[in-house]
């Protein structure tokens, strides 16, 4: 007898394989066979008449490491099928703090304790979380914010920390190299606690040190992190994110290939849109940052204002690349700034024309937590970057579907990226279907070392999703963000049913899913 039974859908199992029509069976929690199925069913029964049946989506680049404790319903993340995210990126994660624990921002000592508080406190989730530990906040914890290397007794620390971790079932270890503190860090840094990954069979993600002049240089530093460690290293959001270097997406690719051949394991996500989203800070000089956010706004309140202007202004911007850079939250101190350019506050707002002068004002009144969406990309490399093998992250937050609970206006990637890459993938054929579908699931589940999840198997956790191939697409735009994702009819996360008829249910089926654990459990 059968818990629950998904009827005559075309499974495409996240192998890559060729499509076939089939039933899933689905018994305690897990896939029991996928074929042809007579019954008699005892559970409820789902109809895939003209539907993919596949495995749940994973988001390989999430950062929704405490939005799910703001909003449980991760409505942004399952209305795209998505069943789990992999948190924790670029360098930022809620532990190890284990010297400054902040109960109010659920700072926790150790992601031992991150996960014994959520259970203490009854939360729930709707998407299953992949938590990576952020050498950002591991830097900050052992020894701040400053602008130096670290010491023999400081990088112990960080590596003892970091097993502690990776004991505790985090993933591996994000880096943030173009954000303070991260990019404070040398390569030795980077490679020791690399070496502290691979004991573990974990993942270095990175956010690189530079996305546009100096990407070679990044990759390389990487590479060569992965080639003397030996760890699986990973590029995070691939791009190419200055006008000057557009069109060389091919080169980058052969970079990564090269590595490869040389036996470097290394892999990439990407998000599929031509604009970033990120604090306004990342345009300062790093001196600047040489003491965190802080130490900018003293720097920008003082002697030194005119240094840092002239700093953002060499970085970034003038008259034109003014109009590209949209502000999308405030940090609740300056809420007229939402939705409007740099150029708009500028001249609107601010009465000026320098608009560096004026970048330096909103870094000021939001306490340099101003989130901008900067559109940088050019679609030709997005869509080269698209038709290679790489994961698809939304570099985005689990959130409400409620325009009313999201005060800001988020970049649409947190409701619509991976529907992006299957609406692109359809109208553009640069993937089968089958392919597009192995991307978001057995091919990331490999890549993050996922076991248990990502193909359609029996025995395999039924982390399931279906939906129309036709009409999967985002709801969310530029100007309204907060829109839900359409296509997806049916979603499973540990055999329970999270969405039924494209509608969410009230379960809260996500849980805390642990490298070399029984990720089964949270």
């Amino acid at each position: 007898m059968n818990d629950l039974v998904i009827r005559g859908g075309l499974v495409m199992d996240g192998t890559g394989k060729p499509a076939y029509r089939a039933d899933v069976e689905v018994r305690g929690g897990r896939i029991a066979a996928v074929g042809q199925c007579s019954g008699p069913y005892s559970g409820k029964i789902l109809d895939a008449d003209g539907l993919v049946v596949a495995p749940g989506f994973i988001d390989a680049h999430a950062h929704s490491d405490t939005s799910f404790l703001r909003d449980s319903s991760g409505a942004s993340k399952l209305y795209q099928g998505v069943t789990t995210e992999i948190s924790g990126n670029c360098g930022s994660s809620p532990f190890p703090w284990p010297d400054r624990p902040d109960p109010e921002n659920w700072r926790c000592a150790s992601f031992a304790d991150f996960l014994r508080r959520f259970d203490a406190e009854g939360c729930k989730m709707a998407v299953n979380q992949m938590m990576l530990t952020g050498h950002g906040t591991l830097r900050e914890s052992v020894m701040g914010a400053g602008a130096r290397p670290a010491t023999a007794d400081e990088l112990d620390r960080m590596k003892a920390l970091l097993r502690q971790d990776l004991a505790a079932g985090a993933w591996g270890l994000s880096l943030g190299l173009e954000y303070a503190p991260g990019c404070f860090s040398n390569w030795e840094e980077l490679a020791a606690l690399a070496r502290v990954v691979r004991e573990y069979d974990g993942i270095v993600t990175c956010h690189m040190r530079s996305e546009g002049l100096r990407i070679r240089e990044a990759i390389q530093e990487l590479t060569e992190v992965g080639r003397i460690s030996g760890a699986h290293v990973h590029v995070s959001h691939l791009k190419l994110d200055n006008y000057r270097v557009h069109g060389r997406a091919a080169e980058v690719w052969a970079q990564l290939e090269e590595a490869r051949r040389e036996g470097v394991r290394v892999t990439a996500d990407m998000y599929p849109y031509t604009a970033s989203c990120t604090t306004l800070s990342i345009r300062c000089p790093r001196w600047s940052l040489d003491g965190g956010d802080e130490a900018l706004l003293g720097f920008l309140r003082g002697p030194r204002r005119q240094e840092v202007i002239e700093g953002i202004r060499t970085h970034y911007f003038n008259a034109e690349r003014a109009e590209t850079c949209l502000f999308s939250d405030d940090a609740g101190f300056w809420p007229e700034i939402v939705g409007k350019t740099l150029r708009a506050v500028a001249e609107d707002l601010l009465g000026t024309t320098d608009y560096a002068a004026a970048a330096a004002e909103v870094l000021l009144r939001t306490r340099a937590r101003a989130l901008c969406i900067f559109f940088v990309m050019s679609e030709e490399d997005m869509l080269y970057f698209l038709a290679r093998d790489v994961s698809i992250g939304s570099d985005g937050w689990a959130m409400s579907g409620d325009p009313a609970k999201v005060r800001t206006r988020p970049h649409p990637r947190s409701y619509g990226a991976t529907a992006e890459f299957f609406r692109l993938a359809r109208e553009k054929g640069f993937c089968t279907a089958e392919e597009a579908v192995r991307r978001v699931t057995g091919g990331t589940a490999e890549r993050f070392g996922l076991t248990d999840r990502g193909t359609l198997a029996a025995g395999k956790i039924a982390d399931i999703t279906v939906f129309d191939p036709q009409a999967i697409a985002p709801g969310a735009t530029w100007l309204d963000p907060v829109r839900l994702a359409t296509g997806v009819r049916h979603v499973i996360i540990g055999g329970g049913i999270a969405m039924e008829n494209g509608v969410q249910t009230e379960a809260r089926l996500g849980r805390f899913l642990r490298h070399g654990k029984l990720s089964a459990q949270s």
